[in-house]
């Protein structure tokens, strides 16, 4: 599962304490008491707070503690995390729960039985507590969404699996930018030749598109987009997008729009525009 982390997070500062995060989310499932929960014996227990706390601790990774704390119960604030000291858990625990085993450097110990090793990060997120600021919030939440997702995948993987082992589910059609700027484009051709529009209105329609592709070369950053309504801005935007995904090597596109009608409608159109070619899973809604 960890590689799976390491995966969604490829090419991101975070990857490591992604990995951290993916080795130490279920430490206490080493515990014994928790092995007595399998066989039907126990319950009630915490088994997420022990890899919380050791990463907090020893690996110094509060963005992967806060992802491995908030893993079960959703992200715990900066103070929750703080108070989430071994000893006081093991002694009243807010939700009511029993660690499996309080004893972090114990289970640790059974992980590297197992040959898993975590290692510190290099260069964690946070050198430092952070100031509720919006871009470390939004790191957390990235690292706190792969590991999610990772261990629904894994488990889902174990559960398919067979003789030979787990079985993921497929995985969606990369982006393939340059390819879907082609298809893209001849659309564009084909909408221009049936175009029942006035000969100025296909005209800003094209140089609307133009201006798109050809601010796609600058630097990553931000841009904006001001046009009339019935510009084209739906497919000159998708154009500019997957031309910039193209020349920086960018592996996905996300499209966030106000009002479910615009959202629908949009989405409705890149999916009748690339689903002949990709599948129906290149675009993925969800609103």
């Amino acid at each position: 599962m960890s590689g799976l982390i390491g995966k969604f997070l490829a090419d991101w500062r975070g990857a490591e304490e992604g990995r951290l995060a993916g080795l130490l989310h279920d430490l206490g499932k080493y515990g014994d008491r928790f092995q007595e929960r399998l066989k039907g014996k126990d319950s009630g227990l915490d088994h997420w707070s022990q890899g919380a706390w050791l990463a907090l601790t020893k690996y110094q990774s509060l963005a992967a503690a806060l992802a491995i704390q908030g893993h079960h119960i959703g992200l715990q604030s900066l103070q929750e995390m703080k108070n989430a000291d071994l000893r006081k858990l093991a002694a009243s625990h807010p939700l009511n729960l029993s660690l499996s085993d309080p004893d972090s450097a114990r289970l640790e110990a059974r992980l590297a039985q197992d040959g898993l090793s975590p290692v510190q990060p290099p260069q964690p997120l946070f050198a430092r507590m952070p100031n509720a600021r919006v871009d470390e919030m939004l790191d957390v939440r990235r690292l706190f969404s792969a590991l999610v997702d990772a261990d629904f995948l894994d488990t889902e993987a174990h559960f398919n699996g067979n003789e030979s082992g787990k079985v993921y589910r497929d995985c969606g059609p990369p982006l393939e930018a340059g390819r879907a700027l082609q298809i893209l484009t001849d659309h564009l051709q084909k909408l221009e030749q049936k175009a029942s529009s006035s000969a100025p209105v296909r005209t800003l329609r094209s140089a609307l598109n133009q201006a798109c592709l050809d601010s796609a070369t600058a630097q990553p950053g931000l841009f904006t987009l001001s046009a009339p309504t019935g510009s084209g801005k739906t497919l000159a935007m998708l154009a500019f997008a997957l031309r910039h995904a193209e020349i920086n090597k960018l592996d996905r596109i996300i499209v966030v729009i106000p009002y479910l009608s615009i959202i629908e409608q949009t989405a409705k159109t890149y999916h009748e525009l690339f689903e002949p070619h990709f599948g129906s899973e290149y675009v993925l809604e969800h609103h």
